[in-house]
Order: structure tokens, then sequence, then C-alpha cells
């Protein structure tokens, strides 16, 4: 999974839900996918939250596929854990892209 860097604020955590569905798109995909799963770190706050729901709900042209919100309840080393973990599956379970990203930002203030 490829971990990026993020600006420092929340709506960062929109645009780099867009450029997933974005990758999505241009791998052929978008139409693939059935679930998608976004993680994201508590430090992100409410606002990333509710920008990463918009962006994922606006990037399909038809009704979006199912989304797991996951807004983790404890922080973990900064090390090692992304801000935001997005996930795309099919229909069948398998994964069809993963990205991650970390922030110097997202921090909620």
């Amino acid at each position: 999974m490829d971990c990026q860097d993020l600006p420092d604020h929340p709506a960062a955590a929109g645009l780099a839900a867009r450029r997933f569905a974005d990758a999505l798109a241009v791998h052929a995909l978008l139409a693939h996918t059935a679930r998608l799963e976004a993680t994201l770190a508590p430090t992100a706050g409410l606002e990333a939250l509710f920008a990463v729901e918009q962006a994922l709900d606006l990037a399909w042209p038809a009704a979006a596929p199912a989304c797991e919100m996951i807004w983790a309840t404890e922080a973990a080393p900064q090390t090692r854990t992304p801000t935001l973990a997005l996930r795309a599956f099919d229909e069948a379970g398998r994964l069809l892209l993963a990205q991650a990203y970390r922030r110097g930002g997202l921090k909620h203030g």
C-alpha cells in the first residue's frame, strides 16, 4: 500500500478520497467497486470524516457502492499508521486498490 502525504487541513482528506476514486477510474475499476473501506485516525477530526464521505459519494456517477467509514478510537504510533487508509473491493471481496495517506496534516484543532 502506497503512503502519500496530506496537507494540514480537514479538506485534504476529501481531496485524498477524490484522488482515490480517480485512481479507480483510471484503472477502469470504478464500475467493479462493490464496497469501499475508509479508515481515519482519531486525530483527523470529524470534519475530515465528513469530507471523505462526501468525496466518495460524489465520485460515482450513479449510486456509490457500500461504504464502511471507520473512525479509529485510539491513536497508533504515527510512524506506522496512516491518517487515512482507503480500500476498494469487488463483489467477491477481492481487493481492487488500496492507498494510504499520512499527515503532517489532518489535525483536528
